[in-house]
C-alpha cells in the first residue's frame, strides 16, 4: 500500500513540474520572462541596436536642425520598435528614456511639416550601408560576448562588406568629423581584430 502511494505521489511532484515549466514555456520561451528583469546596460538585440542608432541620429538631426517633417517620417519605425522593446524589456531604463524622448519629439513636430523634405548635407540616418554597420558592428560584440560565434561570424561579413563601401574615397567626405573617426578608427581596426579571433575559434 505505501509502495503504491509513493509511486502515485511521485507521480504527482511530477506532473505539477511539468505543468510549472509547461506554464513558463508559454509564458515566455525555454527561459521564460528573463528579459523583463533586465533594467540597464547594452542587450544583443537587432531591434535594441537599431532603436540605438535612430537615437544617435535624431541627436544629430536636431543638431543639424534637420527638416523636422523628415525626422518625425523616421520616428514612426522607430516608435513601433520602443513598443515591441517595451514588451520584451519593460523594466529597462534607457529603453524607458528613449520612449520618452521619441515621444516628445514627435508631439513637438509640426503636423504640416513636409515629410519628403530630404536632408541637409551631413545626415547619415537613411544610409543603408552606414547604418547596418553601426547597427551590425554593435550587434556582434554582444553576439561575441554571449559566445554566439556563429551569428556573430555571419554578422561580421556584413560588417565588413559595409565597412568597404564606407572607406571608398570622399564616400564619407560631408560626415561628421565624429562618425569618419568612428568608422576609420574604431569599427574597421575592431573588425579586424573580432574577425581574426573569431577564425582563430574556428580553427
Amino acid at each position: 500500500m505505501r509502495a503504491t502511494l509513493s509511486r502515485w505521489t511521485a507521480v504527482l511532484v511530477l506532473a505539477l513540474c511539468l505543468g510549472a515549466l509547461t506554464a513558463q514555456w508559454a509564458r515566455g520561451g525555454l527561459y521564460g520572462d528573463e528579459g523583463k528583469e533586465k533594467k540597464t546596460g547594452d542587450i544583443a538585440d537587432q531591434d535594441y541596436w537599431w532603436t540605438a542608432f535612430d537615437m544617435k541620429m535624431l541627436d544629430l538631426a536636431m543638431k543639424q536642425h534637420q527638416p523636422e517633417g523628415h525626422i518625425g517620417f523616421n520616428l514612426v519605425g522607430t516608435s513601433k520598435r520602443l513598443d515591441d522593446l517595451t514588451k520584451k524589456y519593460p523594466n529597462h531604463d534607457g529603453i524607458k528614456e528613449w520612449k520618452k524622448k521619441v515621444d516628445e519629439v514627435t508631439a513637438a513636430i509640426d503636423p504640416n511639416a513636409e515629410r519628403t523634405a530630404p536632408w541637409k548635407p551631413g545626415m547619415p540616418w537613411d544610409e543603408s550601408n552606414f547604418a547596418q554597420l553601426w547597427v551590425n558592428y554593435h550587434w556582434v560584440k554582444g553576439l561575441i560576448e554571449q559566445k554566439d560565434l556563429t551569428q556573430a561570424q555571419g554578422l561580421l561579413q556584413n560588417v565588413e562588406q559595409n565597412l568597404d563601401i564606407m572607406l571608398k574615397p570622399d564616400r564619407m567626405k560631408e560626415y561628421p568629423e565624429d562618425l569618419r573617426k568612428w568608422v576609420k578608427d574604431e569599427a574597421k581596426p575592431d573588425t579586424d581584430k573580432m574577425y581574426k579571433e573569431l577564425k582563430s575559434r574556428h580553427s
